[in-house]
């Protein structure tokens, strides 16, 4: 088995993997102050409930983007484990072109990303990561990754918002059904989710009319994939387990 880790500013994801099939998933808060023994007892029982053998793995792959939690989770890894954990960064032979200035600086979760869309979704094309940012990452005709866009993530605007303004209250995330609401509540729901939709929405044709593709494949991923994408008017597939997937199809072409 392959355990494929996802670690991001917000939350963490395990999953396990037996050849291309994915058993099973996990996501957890990304804790800043885990010890790797707080990690390991956090995976242990999530294994244990789900009558996992951690024993059966064979190989572990990372991705993170957050290097004190990839630290002590490489060093569960290999204290609890004994296995050594690929990384993933820019360095590898992906073959992905990098056509930006610093490909070091291009995070493990983008790089998954472009990855999995390229092989399961088709090029030309765009992967929008719900995150604690918002992530658009372009992938041209032959596959390689040319760029892309940094935005506020849903969340983070939106705690934001509630923490700097004194008479506004935390909300629900969820399309309200129209834009003009009649309450606070509603207000709010509306300014955060379609706002976020007509970002996608408008992100995508200016990406679409600065390329000059008349078609292309846009996949979304990420928490909020979910209640955002059926309110978009761009064709677009979602695809909650896009990132472990470029993971898992990293680790097989770099081992």
């Amino acid at each position: 088995m392959l355990l494929a880790i996802d670690i991001g500013n917000s939350n963490t994801v395990l999953a396990l993997f037996d050849g291309d099939e994915l058993l099973e998933s996990w996501r957890l808060h990304t804790d800043q102050t885990h010890t790797m023994d707080d990690w390991w007892i956090a995976v242990k029982l999530l294994a244990d409930d789900a009558r996992v053998d951690l024993a059966g793995l064979s190989n572990v792959i990372i991705g993170s983007v957050a290097p004190v939690v990839g630290r002590a989770m490489g060093q569960m890894i290999e204290r609890y484990l004994g296995l050594q954990p690929l990384w993933v960064n820019a360095r590898l032979p992906l073959n992905l072109g990098l056509e930006v200035k610093d490909p070091d600086s291009v995070g493990a979760d983008r790089l998954c990303n472009v990855v999995a869309a390229r092989h399961l979704y088709g090029v030309p094309g765009v992967t929008v990561d719900l995150g604690t940012a918002t992530t658009f990452d372009i992938i041209d005709e032959r596959g390689y990754f040319l760029g892309g866009v940094i935005a506020p993530g849903i969340e983070t605007g939106a705690r934001n918002l509630f923490a700097g303004a004194a008479l506004l209250s935390a909300v629900e995330l969820k399309a309200p059904g129209t834009v003009i609401g009649k309450d606070t509540a509603t207000n709010l729901q509306a300014g955060i989710v379609y706002g976020a939709v007509d970002l996608i929405d408008g992100m995508l044709a200016r990406i679409q009319a600065e390329t000059g593709w008349e078609q292309m494949t846009n996949v979304i991923t990420g928490g909020l994939g979910g209640l955002i994408v059926g309110e978009l008017a761009t064709t677009i597939s979602y695809d909650p387990n896009l990132t472990v997937q470029g993971l898992r199809l990293i680790y097989e072409l770099c081992s």
